[in-house]
């Protein structure tokens, strides 16, 4: 989660929102929890990323006061744009998640056959 909230916060201070520094270390994370979980952890890990680049988003918005949380139309208006923002973190590290959840179960399933014995 660290690794998530660093990228937004440089994304914040280079002036781009919620951009590439956020989508690459949301991804970076979301590898690293995927690679190191134990198999009882696997729904956990497939859960978290969404929850995840959502409470960064907007965490990093209300702190950066790229968004208005004062009247119903201005917290439904910073939503939106905050999950417009973040979505694309948000896909890519899912997507990361299941491929490497996907390899492992493949290499695990690979090197528990007998071949030929």
């Amino acid at each position: 989660m660290a690794l998530v909230v660093l990228g937004a916060v440089v994304d914040e201070f280079v002036g781009s929102g919620s951009g590439w520094v956020f989508a690459i270390a949301s991804v970076l994370g979301a590898a690293l929890a995927a690679v190191a979980c134990p198999p009882a952890g696997r729904v956990w890990v497939i859960a978290a990323p969404p929850l995840v680049v959502a409470v960064v988003t907007v965490v990093v918005g209300v702190l950066a006061g790229t968004g208005s949380v004062q009247g119903s139309k201005g917290l439904y208006t910073s939503a939106v744009r905050w999950a417009v923002d973040g979505f694309p973190a948000m896909a890519a590290a899912e997507v990361t998640v299941a491929v490497v959840l996907a390899v492992r179960a493949i290499r695990s399933g690979r090197g528990g056959r007998n071949h030929g014995a």
